[in-house]
């Protein structure tokens, strides 16, 4: 008798504890949360709220001037999240001449991180290795790929091609 009821003791007290120590947690966490809300906050509807961007929702330019907004020169981390795919024909015919003047810029930037991505890259991108992907995507007529993680580098060689591309227009 005793061979049984020590055991099932035991394993009411582990139970009973995990649980306490479970409802403790949540219960400490919840009011740890309600400290970072303010009044003001609700009042003014000024919460956080932030939408998982897609390439869809960007066009070259905008692309290029969120990626260097979002740079911080201080920060190891900088990149910009995004999900979805490239649409095909994402380049515009008008966006070249806009991404033929900044092909040479060597300014840094944010590298571009799928959402499913699990690796973190601490390099940093340059505004001209992406205008040189998109114009190379548009020359060629395919689609945007630029896979889980990309920090592009501006290329001479890839810029001597597109110029000469360019001259032929």
């Amino acid at each position: 008798m005793r061979k049984i009821i020590i055991p099932l003791i035991i394993i009411f007290i582990l139970l009973a504890g995990g649980y306490l120590l479970y409802y403790l947690r949540i219960s400490h966490t919840d009011k740890d949360n309600f400290k970072n809300i303010n009044s003001e906050n609700l009042r003014t509807n000024k919460t956080k709220c932030y939408k998982i961007l897609s390439p869809k929702d960007l066009d070259p330019k905008s692309f290029i001037k969120l990626f260097t907004e979002e740079y911080n020169k201080n920060s190891k981390l900088n990149f910009v999240t995004l999900s979805g795919e490239f649409p095909k024909n994402w380049v515009r015919p008008n966006d070249i001449k806009y991404l033929i003047s900044i092909m040479h810029s060597q300014e840094k930037c944010c590298g571009y991180m799928h959402i499913f991505s699990s690796h973190m890259l601490s390099d940093n991108a340059e505004v001209g290795g992406f205008a040189i992907i998109f114009l190379n995507s548009y020359i060629s007529n395919t689609k945007i790929n630029l896979g889980l993680n990309c920090n592009p580098k501006t290329d001479q060689e890839a810029i001597k091609k597109i110029e000469n591309w360019y001259k032929i227009l």
